[in-house]
């Protein structure tokens, strides 16, 4: 009987460099915690495939498990592979998988650890054996990158970023990549307590409340900025579209973008560039449709909204300065938004196809669209809208039928739109999905996607 453990985390640096670091003569005792009770009695001088051996002992309850491992596969920066050659286990494997992606004029990368492994007694041993993998990667994990991105954290120039929404889903994936990059961030937040527990020590968190913006500190932090990244707005589907919140939905969006942007035009010194977001809602929801950035808007709710909202901010551009507008699509996390409201009806068996079978879904991993949003940072010729979507977009049915079949559990369930907008409002009209959105302009500005397909994606999103 086998079993898999896998772990996947990203890095601000391309994969050669992730390799390399496992190359250094050092890397196995700085990846191995001191809180393991590892005895190392020999190492190996190269990850290519040899002679050599690296042997250990384990202590766990008292007793003592020696392990013997060797390099088999070695196909630098992608692939090395080792095995075990004596040890507790029937048989042993570990891939270690760099994967490079990003903008191409500063890539990112993923590292998988993934470890096929068997025992007679796996059944029984299996759960410990998980557990303490998970733990041991994550230290594994985290020491990469502490280790990977130092020379990025110790840059004399650095440049200076306000982010708003950065107690968000995807302002806090945003605000991690900006400082493995090197950059000093600050986040501009209403319950600065809470940003600053969330958020750290290496951010600087400035109050900034859009309905109350009497204080001065976030005017004065904009003028000392080189580019804004602007994500704040109250989340859509988090409560029944009353009137009330539907104006809210606006205002925290609209009126938002117009005082930073007022405060911009009107300071003595401008950042080099405004990227805001923005949603695919703007395209409606017209599911047999496939549209591009130059389809036009559609006059709707949200389609309103998002065209005011980026209406705000295209004003710079009067200005001379570069804007970017990011149309983002359904973002996959356990964390937040769709797979976070879906998650708990098919873990119980009650999940099913939500609304019509046909619209198109169009996701996207919350590392891309982060990705993204820092590209339009970076990237100096980026200008306008770009949607940040996958490029392979599916249908409702395909999106929910997926969602099972990752979770390991049936779909029997069909909530058709009359029963959605019963139980949570009119925001159920906008379940199903829209139109097929195409995200060639991104790819054509030199993006390259981690999950191109969704079944990775969701898989990833939901098991890390």
């Amino acid at each position: 009987m086998n079993s898999t453990f896998k772990k996947a985390s990203f890095y601000s640096v391309p994969k050669r460099e992730l390799f390399a670091f496992h190359e250094r003569k050092d890397a196995f005792s700085l990846l191995t915690p001191a809180s393991f009770n590892i005895d190392v009695e020999s190492t190996v001088s190269t990850l290519r495939p040899s002679a050599e051996t690296a042997r250990f002992i384990t202590h766990f309850m008292g007793l003592k498990f020696g392990f013997e491992m060797a390099h088999t596969v070695y196909e630098p920066p992608d692939l090395f592979v080792d095995e075990q050659r004596q040890g507790l286990f029937t048989s042993w494997k570990h891939y270690h998988r760099f994967t490079q992606a990003g903008w191409e004029g500063d890539p990112a990368s993923m590292m998988t650890d993934e470890i096929v492994y068997a025992h007679p007694l796996l059944a029984a041993i299996n759960p410990f054996v998980q557990q303490r993998l998970g733990k041991l990667f994550a230290y594994r994990h985290q020491v990469t990158g502490r280790h990977v991105h130092m020379p990025h954290a110790n840059r004399t120039t650095k440049r200076r970023i306000v982010v708003t929404g950065a107690t968000g889903l995807i302002g806090k994936r945003v605000t991690e990549i900006l400082l493995e990059k090197g950059d000093e961030v600050v986040a501009f937040a209403r319950n600065t307590q809470k940003a600053k527990k969330l958020l750290g020590p290496n951010v600087t968190v400035v109050k900034w409340d859009f309905e109350q913006p009497q204080e001065q500190a976030w005017k004065q932090s904009l003028e000392h900025a080189d580019g804004v990244i602007h994500l704040a707005g109250t989340p859509l589907f988090q409560q029944r579209w009353t009137a009330s919140f539907k104006q809210k939905m606006e205002q925290s969006r609209v009126q938002g973008t117009r005082q930073l942007i007022d405060a911009i035009a009107q300071a003595p010194r401008q950042p080099r560039c405004f990227i805001s977001a923005s949603a695919v809602g703007i395209y409606g929801m017209d599911h047999q449709q496939t549209v591009d950035e130059s389809a036009p808007s559609a006059d709707d709710l949200l389609a309103r909204i998002c065209v005011n909202w980026e209406e705000e901010a295209q004003k710079l551009e009067e200005q001379q300065l570069r804007t970017v507008q990011v149309r983002i699509g359904i973002v996959l996390s356990r964390e937040s938004g769709i797979l976070k409201a879906l998650y708990p009806l098919f873990q119980t068996g009650l999940g099913g196809l939500m609304g019509l079978p046909t619209p198109h879904i169009n996701w996207i991993h919350l590392e891309d669209v982060s990705r993204i949003i820092v590209m339009g940072l970076d990237n100096e010729q980026m200008s306008g809208p770009y949607n940040a979507v996958a490029p392979n977009p599916v249908q409702n049915a395909e999106f929910s039928t997926t969602l099972a079949k990752v979770l390991k559990r049936p779909k029997l369930a069909t909530y058709p739109p009359g029963l959605l907008n019963i139980m949570i409002g009119e925001a159920g009209q906008y379940a199903s999905g829209g139109p097929k959105v195409s995200c060639g302009k991104v790819q054509q500005a030199g993006y390259r996607f981690f999950f191109d397909t969704l079944e990775p994606a969701m898989n990833h999103a939901l098991k890390g």
